[in-house]
């Protein structure tokens, strides 16, 4: 069986365009009259809310792009001047996935758009994923391979 093979690699945000008015050129073209948070760049990731930056991963297969947003946290990375508090109970289900992911999988860095991943580690080998556009399980499983040493990743119930 032939394997399709994924083109990724770490994304850190461009500070141009400017995420905010991004966001709010998105919520115009959504006809969403107000916008409570929006993503910014923040410790070379992707910050929302109170959350912690998010570290982003971009990856391309025939011609469709992705972004998977990973918290530090939980990959085990340490990023200079997050807070080291835990992640709030049900930060996943709490966040506004739209208005985190609309602009970015509008950025400019990804020619057509691109299906935004947002991806939490609750233990073990598996991950939890709400996703902004074309679903890809096998995508972000390939950037958790790459960012830890487990080999073998698959999507909790």
């Amino acid at each position: 069986m032939l394997i399709r093979m994924w083109s990724i690699k770490p994304w850190i945000p461009p500070t141009r365009p400017d995420l905010a008015t991004l966001a709010m050129e998105a919520a115009d073209a959504a006809g969403i009259s107000e916008l409570h948070a929006w993503p910014e760049h923040r410790k070379g990731g992707v910050g929302f809310g109170v959350l912690p930056p998010f570290l982003c991963w971009q990856g391309v297969q025939e011609g469709h792009w992705h972004l998977a947003l990973l918290q530090a946290r939980e990959v085990g990375a340490l990023v200079p001047g997050a807070r080291i508090q835990a992640l709030p109970e049900g930060w996943l289900e709490a966040l506004d996935l739209e208005a985190l992911a609309r602009p970015l999988a509008q950025h400019p860095d990804f020619p057509g758009g691109a299906s935004v991943h947002l991806v939490h580690l609750p233990g073990g080998a598996t991950f939890r994923a709400r996703i902004f556009g074309t679903p890809a399980p096998d995508f972000v499983a390939e950037v958790l391979k790459q960012t830890s040493q487990l080999q073998v990743w698959s999507l909790a119930d």
